[in-house]
């Protein structure tokens, strides 16, 4: 994906700076700005900025032998020659860097202009320090873009399918698909946010056993209730996915008593024999319509459904066809061997000649390319699958090779619930829909509702329910698994959707008060001419030095799928401005603050810039910013 990548503009030209100083102080480097690595430190006590440049370069220099005249200087001797090129540009362009009022900042400015001091540390580490009109300016760039701020170019128009989701028909939503929906949303904002063009897909199992033992079972728990699939009909959504859930759970625990029978129903569903068709579409519309409700709370839409119904006979046909090139016979059934490509064998179509979900992917793979020709297709699926994925990226690589680099797993963690455990096949079985009712009653009281309707209140509930559920599988990164504690996903004072929507709405209101006041207009303006920098507190300074930070943020998370790496952005952010709004009169001001016009409104523009950095994170989130709460 390197290819992909645009760098964000100050940290891209802050390494072209040391790639520059570099090669022009050591003849035969060649070093170029992709080759210079850069971090936050761990501590700001370090800089905004850290690189390791010089000891990278004595590595290489001493790999390569006496060659270069650089080879005599120590890590942190070249390290101090560097910084010494840096404090020359400085005093050679300061009085070129002064910025006019209104003038936007510019990340190409010189290095004066952005860093106001630089220093070596330890063996040859360089520490850099953000100017602190760069600080305010950046405050000034996020008004000016609003909710644009954050977004970047790094997929360039790239198109990119992102499949998620994938509940089977005839079952209830576990948790486990939960987690496929939120990530694989958010992952779509994320990407659409950094210039790809986003189709979202679903791809869903509504045909083979797991659907037979669910209508054997559902007809079993209809009978012992005294009721019909016609008076079934008149339950709600939420009440028929649970009782085909019931059914799945009977068909699966009765099935060795009851195969012969199971399987018969199987094979008619899959001819779609007249007999059971009408059951078999009225159960699936069932779970389709209860889905649809379920991504409409979930903020989801679906550019398109795919099934494996559609795809069974092509796919079929398809390995059929490919007999010898791509796929072989073996014992009856056809088969990839995938031992040949360092992976395993896999049946393609089972000896009673029935596709496999490996053979039903061979359609499926070149049904989605015709709907979206995809630059990439990343399945968002739990890790389980993928010697799965492997095999069958790999068969579809050798049918047609336009595929190959195009197929991407996302290898998702489970999701474990503390003090719980499940199992959909034993009947041990917590529902998506249950979880989100504890969680709404655990949250219910922690809500302020003093002036609000009650339709109002309960869509403030909803909203911070969908957050905190939503935020406690996002922040963990999508490869490992994820712990839902319920007590810690409600918490407004912890690492939660809630507090990151808790503290939205406190900057929210505090520039209501503003407003409200007389302090300001709709817009805020940054006074650039008046002295507002001298007396900037500790707790204003750390949020500034934060705020810049968003746009590299949402790149890397773009270019790892890495939600989790906002949110842990957003937290920290948060808790920068909690600080400063408990210890810092943002509307009295403060007594610094007598004859400096600008103090009050740097505040109070920093404290719009940090509303808006948090509502842009959480809508890539998928998650809704609310004014009040």
């Amino acid at each position: 994906m390197a290819e992909m990548v645009k760098k964000i503009e100050v940290s891209y030209h802050l390494k072209e700076e040391i790639a520059k100083a570099a090669n022009g102080l050591f003849e035969g480097l060649n070093l170029t700005p992709e080759q210079v690595f850069l971090e936050h430190p761990g501590s700001e006590d370090h800089g905004d900025y850290s690189t390791n440049v010089a000891l990278q370069l004595a590595k290489t220099i001493g790999a390569r032998g006496e060659g270069l005249a650089a080879s005599r200087f120590s890590s942190r001797e070249m390290a101090e020659k560097i910084v010494g090129v840096f404090k020359q540009s400085v005093s050679e362009s300061a009085s070129k860097d002064v910025k006019k009022e209104g003038e936007p900042h510019s990340a190409k400015a010189s290095l004066g202009a952005l860093f106001e001091r630089f220093e070596v540390a330890g063996p040859g580490f360089i520490n850099f320090w953000l100017t602190k009109e760069f600080l305010v300016g950046e405050v000034g760039e996020i008004h000016e873009k609003n909710e644009g701020y954050g977004g970047n170019e790094e997929y360039g128009g790239k198109r990119i399918m992102v499949e998620f989701a994938h509940p089977n028909t005839h079952k209830e939503m576990h948790i486990g698909h939960m987690r496929t929906l939120i990530t694989g949303e958010a992952l779509s904002r994320i990407l659409q946010a950094s210039g790809a063009k986003i189709f979202r897909a679903n791809y869903q199992g509504d045909i083979g056993p797991h659907v037979a033992k669910a209508i054997w079972g559902t007809k079993l728990v209809l009978a012992e209730r005294k009721m019909n699939f016609d008076q079934a009909e008149k339950l709600s959504l939420k009440e028929k996915a649970h009782l085909l859930g019931q059914g799945y759970v009977r068909g699966n625990q009765e099935y060795e008593t009851h195969k012969e029978e199971i399987d018969q129903l199987n094979s008619k569903i899959y001819h779609k024999d007249p007999e059971i068709v009408p059951v078999y579409e009225r159960t699936r519309k069932w779970s389709l319509d209860y889905y649809k409700a379920f991504y409409e709370r979930f903020y989801t839409e679906f550019d398109r459904l795919y099934f494996e119904s559609e795809v069974a006979e092509p796919g079929k046909r398809i390995v059929k066809e490919n007999i010898g090139r791509v796929f072989r016979e073996s014992d009856g059934a056809i088969i990839f061997d995938g031992e040949e490509f360092g992976l395993h064998k896999r049946v393609f179509v089972t000896k009673d000649g029935n596709p496999t979900y490996e053979g039903k992917e061979m359609a499926l793979g070149p049904l989605q390319f015709s709907d979206f020709p995809f630059d990439l297709n990343v399945h968002v699926v739990a890790s389980e699958q993928a010697g799965y994925f492997q095999v069958v990226i790999k068969a579809l690589e050798q049918l047609d090779p336009k595929f190959v680099g195009r197929e991407f797993h996302l290898s998702m963690g489970m999701v474990q619930l503390v003090g719980k455990k499940m199992s959909s096949r034993t009947g041990v079985f917590i529902t998506v829909d249950g979880l989100i009712d504890d969680v709404k009653e655990l949250l219910r009281p922690k809500l302020h509702s003093e002036g609000f309707s009650e339709e109002e209140s309960e869509r403030v509930l909803e909203a911070a329910t969908v957050g905190a559920v939503k935020y406690s599988v996002l922040k963990t990164s999508p490869l490992l698994n994820a712990v839902f504690d319920l007590e810690k996903s409600v918490s407004l004072e912890g690492d939660s959707g809630p507090y990151l929507q808790y503290t939205y709405a406190r900057a929210r209101s505090v520039l209501r008060m503003a407003q409200g006041q007389g302090i300001i207009n709709a817009t805020i303006t940054i006074r650039s001419d008046s002295n507002c920098f001298v007396n900037l507190t500790k707790e204003e300074v750390a949020v500034m030095r934060y705020l810049y930070r968003f746009p590299e943020v949402v790149e890397q998370a773009a270019r790892t799928y890495s939600p989790n790496l906002i949110c842990s952005y957003l937290f920290e952010l948060a808790k920068r401005f909690n600080n400063f709004y408990n210890n810092v009169p943002i509307l009295q001001g403060s007594r610094e603050d007598q004859g400096n016009q600008g103090a009050r409104e740097l505040r109070l523009a920093m404290t719009e810039a940090t509303a808006i950095v948090i509502k842009n994170g959480l809508n890539l989130l998928g998650i809704a910013a609310l004014e009040r709460m």
